[in-house]
């Protein structure tokens, strides 16, 4: 509502609100919630007031707010004090996608509601909705591949100036790859799948003459 009051709500399957209002580090002064009976006006509605009470505002002085003798489109009420806020909550009706009017006033240094005149006043038109439109989440880019040059393969990365890996994800769940060492055929080159992070001792390799080992140590 502004930098000191929050609404919260939620509209339930029997068809009515139950909301909320937080108005912080107020407990010095007091806080209301209005219905109105007629747009955004507070003269001529009810007002939940944070000492517990419902009034009547039937006009500006003083005078003319009074106790109510009924609750009128309020179902049900209460106010507590929370670490330093006034906390006032309510329930009334208000099914799905409809526009529940309230009006929302405080003061935050006199406690003496009517006399004291509010210190902030809002008129609230809050869109009473079934279900709260859920935020997607961040889109993830997933890192850029590589397009491979082997045909058989989808990505490729160079590990250094001799050594490509190419790779592709199978349909199968499976990963199909490739280490190609080049110019190297009067050496020896080796890939290994470790156990532990990337460890070579402990993992298994697969060596250029065609057989794998256990490394050791």
């Amino acid at each position: 509502v502004d930098s000191r009051a929050m609404l919260h709500w939620a509209a339930l399957s029997n068809g009515t609100v139950d909301a909320q209002l937080v108005v912080s580090q107020n407990t010095a002064g007091w806080a209301a919630v209005g219905i109105p009976s007629t747009g955004l006006q507070m003269i001529g509605s009810k007002a939940l007031v944070s000492d517990g009470m419902v009034y009547d505002l039937n006009g500006k002085n003083p005078s003319l707010v009074v106790l109510a003798t009924d609750m009128g489109a309020f179902d049900s009420i209460s106010t507590t004090v929370e670490s330093g806020n006034q906390v006032l909550r309510f329930s009334t009706n208000g099914g799905g996608n409809t526009m529940l009017n309230l009006v929302v006033a405080y003061h935050t240094t006199s406690s003496g509601f009517p006399v004291t005149r509010h210190e902030a006043r809002f008129g609230v038109e809050v869109l009473i909705t079934s279900t709260p439109t859920p935020t997607p989440p961040p889109a993830v880019t997933p890192p850029a591949c590589t397009p491979s040059t082997n045909s058989d393969f989808q990505c490729q990365m160079t590990v250094d100036s001799k050594a490509t890996l190419h790779w592709a994800a199978l349909s199968n769940g499976t990963v199909d790859a490739q280490l190609v060492v080049s110019q190297n055929t009067a050496g020896w080159a080796a890939v290994g799948i470790p156990s532990t992070g990337l460890q070579m001792i402990g993992s298994k390799a697969l060596v250029s003459d065609g057989m794998v080992y256990d490394l050791n140590g």
